[in-house]
């Protein structure tokens, strides 16, 4: 068994559900592996689509669905981060090194929602 298949199975017998949640430096000494690589492996299981989710304690594999839709969030308010990121930088790429003050924000909303 590689190291990525046996953190899954580790966290689905261990640590199901987000009370049995385990923080990451655990993981990372239970398999000899670096924060960066463990973070690797578990995007790799969830690109495969294996329920590991995570939220601020630590990493667990998923008991129910509002487990997966937690994580799912979480992902989502980074990848809004990122994009916000990448929007100034791409700004600033254009408007060169002068002195200039923007701010972006990016909102989603939830199919349904009305803008009010």
């Amino acid at each position: 068994m590689n190291r990525k298949d046996g953190i899954c199975a580790y966290l689905k017998k261990h640590h199901t559900g987000a009370e049995r949640a385990v923080h990451s430096r655990e993981l990372e000494q239970l398999f000899s592996i670096d924060g960066r690589s463990l973070r690797r492996c578990i995007s790799a299981l969830r690109q495969e689509g294996k329920p590991i989710c995570s939220d601020s304690t630590g990493y667990y594999y998923a008991e129910k669905q509002d487990d997966i839709n937690h994580t799912i969030a979480r992902l989502n308010k980074l990848v809004m981060r990122i994009a916000n990121a990448r929007t100034g930088m791409l700004y600033a790429s254009v408007i060169g090194l002068g002195e200039m003050q923007l701010e972006i924000n990016i909102n989603v909303r939830k199919e349904g929602e009305n803008n009010g």
